[in-house]
């Protein structure tokens, strides 16, 4: 956090207890990664509704309609600046990532 923002770097699905990740498809991995993304907002005074700007790494960049199939279920009709890019992750397993960009609104500070 600084000031009123809130940066998150390298969030995924991985289950906060076990830091397995869960789900096996990317439509799977982004529910898990948005439920542990609004937790962590949410601890910090924000939302997922706050958020202003997203840096999404798929596996494969081929995803990125499947990436968009989860994320309506999430984010507003109009979501925040997003860019999306093809990378090597840190797991095998794990097919995306995001890094987001918050900020806390003035009745939360």
């Amino acid at each position: 956090m600084y000031g009123n923002f809130i940066f998150l770097a390298g969030e995924d699905s991985k289950d906060p207890n076990t830091q397995r990740v869960q789900g096996s498809t990317v439509v799977e991995q982004a529910e898990h990664l948005f439920q542990n993304m609004k937790a962590t907002l949410e601890s910090l005074g924000s939302s997922l509704n706050n958020v202003i700007k997203y840096t999404v790494y798929l596996k494969d960049p081929r995803d990125r309609m499947n990436y968009q199939e989860a994320r309506v279920n999430y984010l507003p009709q109009n979501p925040p600046s997003t860019l999306i890019m093809g990378v090597d992750l840190a797991e095998p397993e794990m097919l995306i990532e995001i890094d987001a960009t918050a900020v806390i609104p003035e009745r939360n500070k």
